[in-house]
């Protein structure tokens, strides 16, 4: 089953155009990674797919479904969970209380048991305040709402950014887990040792156009990373594999 389905997708800022056409489709159980260079287009494509920020021509399917007319919460209400780039945790409220916030806009929550499972570090962290944790730790707040949700669809815009390496170990055990789930995974990302490991298909924008897309085997032996981002995978694979 196809989670998502984009078919030329064109998104403006003003009478500025950002996104060129782009066709995507991200299976159930998939890890669909996107990659690029600083202003490709990647996050303006997942806020487009939530239909924020950007005016946006063409179509988009998510679990089935059109989202032509529906708002951010309506498309969040199928089962789409998104996770920007600034992760946005209620500051004020305990890091308990901020899942508690996504887990009621769903009627079958993840349990907080279950959440603590895959994110041990958070368990000393329940009753303080969201807003006194570190970036990182922000991070994994937003990874564990996102689980509570027990969404269907997960775009997540540089989830390891600020983290640990063996934190950023951690996020890809999690949406691997959430794949053998049958979570449909969409993730931006620029951990490219990270994406080789994980992603089940990978596509690379330059310039709001996807100008190449495969698997992690065909990127590392027809060196398109090296093409597309400078980033050579074949000489320095655990110098890349360590970076963020």
């Amino acid at each position: 089953m196809e989670a998502l389905q984009v078919t030329n997708l064109r998104a403006y800022y003003g009478k500025a155009q950002v996104l060129q056409g782009l066709d995507l489709r991200a299976g159930a159980g998939a890890i669909t990674a996107i990659l690029g260079r600083n202003g490709a287009g990647k996050t303006t494509f997942l806020k487009s797919l939530m239909r924020l920020g950007p005016k946006i021509d063409g179509e988009i399917s998510v679990l089935g479904r059109s989202t032509s007319g529906l708002s951010a919460d309506a498309i969040a209400r199928l089962g789409v969970a998104y996770m920007p780039q600034d992760v946005r945790v209620f500051a004020r409220l305990s890091v308990r209380e901020n899942i508690q916030v996504a887990a009621r806009t769903v009627s079958n929550p993840r349990p907080l048991s279950e959440i603590l499972e895959v994110l041990p570090e958070i368990g000393p962290k329940l009753d303080q305040p969201a807003g006194t944790l570190s970036g990182g730790q922000q991070q994994l707040v937003g990874i564990a709402r996102s689980l509570s949700m027990r969404c269907r669809l997960l775009l997540m815009d540089e989830p390891t950014e600020g983290l640990m390496p063996r934190l950023v170990t951690q996020v890809g055990s999690i949406l691997q887990r959430l794949a053998d789930e049958g979570v449909a995974v969409v993730i931006v990302e620029q951990n490219v040792g990270l994406i080789l490991e994980i992603a089940h298909a990978i596509h690379i924008v330059e310039k709001g156009i996807i100008k190449w897309r495969g698997t992690a085997d065909d990127v590392v032996s027809a060196k398109i990373i090296d093409r597309y981002m400078g980033v050579n995978v074949l000489d320095e694979p655990e110098e890349e594999a360590g970076t963020s």
